[in-house]
């Protein structure tokens, strides 16, 4: 079993998003390969691609967090304090997963408290 590190500098070091190539047909053997791997692992439903991108820098004891109001439909991705999600209870369920030489990273999380979908 293999553990997501949550590490704010994968995130920091994401391009501005006015940086970063947009998504073309040149992209399609890529996206076509990475299809096939998630067939085999019948994953097509679970996981799809994101256009990894930054608005802003993180300070080090921030992270990403996505909440929701359901009533509203708004759904939002800001940045907090780390410490925020341990005083709270929270445990982030990793929505955004970024790939490196060493392995893979939590690059975002969302607050399951926000949408009731608590997980223990």
């Amino acid at each position: 079993m293999s553990t997501v590190t949550m590490d704010v500098m994968q995130w920091s070091s994401l391009n501005h998003i006015a940086d970063v190539k947009p998504i073309g047909d040149y992209d399609s053997e890529c996206f076509e390969d990475i299809r096939k791997v998630l067939q085999k692992h019948n994953a097509l439903s679970r996981f799809g691609i994101t256009l990894l991108h930054s608005h802003f820098d993180l300070e080090e004891d921030e992270m990403m967090l996505e909440t929701t109001n359901l009533e509203k439909r708004e759904h939002w991705i800001r940045p907090i304090k780390r410490a925020l999600l341990e005083l709270e209870g929270i445990t982030a369920q990793t929505t955004v997963v970024t790939f490196n030489e060493n392995g893979y990273n939590q690059g975002c999380g969302c607050d399951p408290r926000s949408t009731g979908h608590h997980h223990k």
